[in-house]
């Protein structure tokens, strides 16, 4: 191991390297989609998201002067304090089948974390505040991932057994298509007409153009009464967070692929945010973004055949009512008048019951389960 070297990375070529390991390493890989490059590089500086102000570092490995690894480790003081914890977080790891090199590398990352006081370390997971490229794919490997999920390769898992982590717990991808599920969907769609009138309650589409505030207002409202307090992976989300995100995905979103129910009286009660799945372009930007790269967007924005469901959330005095099924009944529809071919519900984390006894009765099908580690630091 004398050959490897750990650096701590505070700019200049080691910077660099942070940024261009995951381009070289997915160089050939027909699946793996760049992000855009200059986006990608105000992330990790902080820019735009909560990384900013969580303590965290930076660290990069080197086998014979050749990047070979590279993570971000950092502590989320908010979340630690909402639920007692002392744990640390590792984010945007990646790496060639180095299983030395990884090593000493996460080695790196909990000395860190003992430093400051943590006793557990978690991950992958999203930069802080984030709910994007979530654990690692351990089963499907042969597939483009949808809008804003992680891709990695197949020895990835290995890596981080290989350095003492264990299953914390699984995410899943789930997936129906338009052939698999129209049948079944119009069936559904004939039951819940008299499922709403029985509990009083509707599915709009979303009324993003001309009433943003109501729809961001009430939103802010579902996700507070239905967030359960006890998931310790999550946090509250304040309305202005809620306001930001949504006012920045705007350019991005279909009315028709978010659905809002409320009840008879106008309470929000159930929610649903998806998107077209703007991989199908991405995946051939390898990272640029100019004016062909722009051009080659506009024409092909209205032609994908995917779509991915972020979040769905109902409160509590609406669970088994049908709420679910009716957001779901609504985007498939909608989608299916638009062209889609492919509705992804992801991800959803393996104790979320609520979430996977509906999805499961729709009759989507789990295509791709993530795994987010842990290791005791005592």
């Amino acid at each position: 191991m004398n050959n490897i070297i750990i650096k701590e990375v505070k700019g200049g070529r080691e910077f660099d390297d942070f940024i261009n390991l995951p381009y070289e390493i997915y160089n050939k890989n027909p699946y793996w989609v760049a992000p855009i490059k200059k986006d990608y590089i105000k992330a990790i500086k902080g820019e735009g998201n909560e990384l900013s102000f969580c303590p965290h570092k930076l660290f990069i490995a080197y086998r014979d002067d050749k990047p070979v690894a590279r993570l971000i480790v950092f502590i989320d003081k908010e979340l630690n304090e909402t639920h007692n914890l002392k744990a640390g977080y590792i984010c945007e790891f990646e790496s060639y089948n180095d299983d030395e090199a990884s090593k000493l590398l996460f080695l790196e990352a909990e000395k860190y974390l003992k430093e400051e006081g943590m006793n557990l370390c978690k991950g992958p997971v999203s930069l802080p505040g984030g709910d994007d490229k979530r654990g690692v794919i351990i089963d499907n490997f042969d597939d483009i991932p949808t809008i804003m999920n992680t891709y990695n390769l197949s020895y990835y898992k290995d890596l981080f057994t290989k350095a003492g982590f264990e299953k914390y717990h699984d995410v899943y991808a789930f997936r129906s298509t338009k052939d698999l599920l129209l049948t079944r969907m119009v069936k559904i769609g004939e039951l819940l007409p008299k499922i709403q009138e029985r509990y009083g309650y509707r599915v709009d589409t979303a009324d993003i153009k001309k009433n943003i505030q109501r729809e961001m207002d009430d939103v802010y409202k579902i996700i507070e009464e239905a967030m359960p307090k006890d998931w310790e992976d999550f946090k509250r989300v304040s309305k202005r967070e809620i306001e930001q995100i949504i006012v920045a995905a705007k350019p991005f979103l279909d009315e028709d692929l978010v659905a809002i129910a409320r009840t008879n009286e106008g309470r929000p009660i159930g929610f649903a945010l998806s998107l077209p799945d703007y991989n199908e372009i991405l995946h051939g930007f390898k990272g640029k973004l100019g004016p062909k790269e722009m051009f080659t967007f506009m024409r092909k924005k209205n032609k994908l055949k995917r779509i991915r469901m972020f979040v769905l959330f109902v409160v509590p005095d609406f669970h088994k009512k049908g709420v679910s099924a009716a957001i779901y009944h609504t985007v498939f529809m909608n989608g299916v008048k638009k062209g889609y071919e492919v509705l992804e519900g992801s991800t959803i984390w393996d104790y979320n019951q609520p979430m996977l006894n509906d999805i499961n009765k729709v009759g989507a099908e789990k295509s791709i389960t993530y795994r987010v580690y842990k290791k005791d630091l005592l």
